[in-house]
């Protein structure tokens, strides 16, 4: 269930911005920090977005650049135009942007060192054919590089059916994971029919989700699973389509249907039922599929919170708690190192505080820029009879622009505090 929030986007949040940046991620960065920049954020995290932003744009502007090179030296001028005007579009920095300015009007030749220069008596002239093979190979493994990047974050059964795709499909798979939406279907239009499979009926579905096209999308991943019953990305993607188009039922239904078969990976299907049974507010039939995931030991992040969360709504602190332990352990010191999650389930329920404490305040320190963990740090420091901390905590937050249930939050905290 979380692959498709790495695929659809998931939710934004600067702390993901700043890892696709240091992960090199310049595609997933530049859309991450346009997104950003149209919610409202404090003065120091809008500078280090505008910075990240710089960061990744000209990160993906010399991927554009590379492209663009590798197609005016094999003589495709159109189609060099394209990627200079994109690497152009992308770059920030001066010196990158007089680079590109100076590849596109000046092309460049490149000789090996042991070719004699031209004029000097030997001919160095190569067949046509054979140039364009050499760039051909020098674009093909740039390429297969971002390719490869992309796929670390796909089920690890699939990658390799991915590696086997054509020019066509490897093409509009890059620009979808660009973030060029419109020249990616366009792309992918041209992909031989014969190549037109499950993954290829994936990958349309995905990005016409992306798009906003929730009919089409719906229809396309309908297609990849009558092709392959059993391919789960699909399947998880189906369902956050059906989610999207309020057709919680049908959700449902696919899903059930799939466990009687007993086909597939069963533990995938129950935990997407959690999903659709939080949405519904069903809390007793999510815990039904919850326990099914925790007899088959299903640990994936997203599922353990939400699981943990279920287990809350109808009473079940223990089983929450242990659920919460599950996940990697977070900042803190002292031996207080444990999982943001857990720190949050602790405050809820006025327990461990010392440890709660502990890890909001070393979130604080690593990402400054979220409000949400002095939110919370000012929380435990009430909790724990500290309200002078507190209350200096919340009026550093009244400087900041907050979305509205923090908002309320701080405000009440205010009022109940005496400020």
């Amino acid at each position: 269930m979380g692959f498709f929030n790495k695929l659809f986007g998931g939710k934004t949040s600067v702390e993901s911005l700043q890892r696709a940046v240091e992960q090199k991620r310049f595609a997933d960065a530049v859309y991450l920090a346009d997104e950003l920049a149209n919610q409202p954020l404090g003065d120091e995290e809008s500078l280090h977005v505008a910075q990240w932003r710089a960061q990744a744009g000209d990160g993906l502007a010399r991927l554009n650049l590379i492209e663009a090179k590798a197609k005016q030296g094999n003589g495709e001028e159109h189609e060099a135009a394209d990627y200079f005007a994109m690497a152009l579009q992308y770059a920030h920095s001066d010196q990158l942007k007089e680079e590109i300015v100076h590849a596109r009007d000046i092309p460049f030749v490149v000789l090996s060192p042991s070719e004699p220069v031209p004029g000097s008596g030997s001919s160095t002239c190569v067949s046509a054919e054979g140039r364009r093979q050499e760039v051909d190979s020098s674009a093909d493994v740039d390429d297969f590089i971002r390719f490869d990047l992309i796929l670390t974050s796909y089920p690890e059964s699939q990658r390799e059916r991915y590696h086997h795709r054509g020019k066509e499909f490897i093409a509009a798979f890059l620009l979808a994971h660009e973030g060029e939406n419109v020249q990616a279907n366009e792309m992918f239009k041209k992909v031989n029919e014969i190549d037109q499979d499950d993954l290829y009926w994936f990958e349309v579905g995905a990005l016409q989700a992306r798009m906003g096209n929730l009919t089409h999308a719906k229809e396309s991943l309908e297609h990849s699973l009558q092709l392959n019953p059993d391919l789960l990305l699909a399947v998880d993607a189906l369902v956050e389509v059906l989610l999207a188009l309020e057709q919680v039922e049908e959700a449902r239904s696919f899903l059930e249907a799939k466990i009687q078969t007993k086909n597939g990976s069963l533990v995938n299907y129950h935990a997407l039922l959690v999903t659709i049974h939080s949405h519904r507010q069903d809390w007793p039939a999510a815990v039904v599929h919850v326990r099914h995931c925790v007899q088959e030991n299903y640990s994936e992040p997203d599922f353990i919170v939400l699981a943990a969360a279920v287990m809350e709504k109808v009473g079940e602190l223990a089983e929450a708690e242990d659920l919460l332990k599950r996940l990697p352990a977070g900042g803190g010191c002292k031996g207080h190192n444990i999982n943001l999650p857990l720190a949050e389930f602790y405050l809820r329920h006025d327990r461990e505080l010392e440890k709660a404490f502990s890890s909001f305040n070393a979130a604080v320190k690593q990402y400054p820029d979220n409000p949400r963990w002095r939110l919370r740090l000012a929380q435990t420091c009430f909790a724990r009879q500290w309200h002078r901390d507190g209350l200096q905590l919340i009026q550093q937050l009244g400087d900041v622009e907050l979305p509205a249930e923090m908002e309320a939050e701080r405000l009440r905290l205010l009022s109940q505090h005496g400020a």
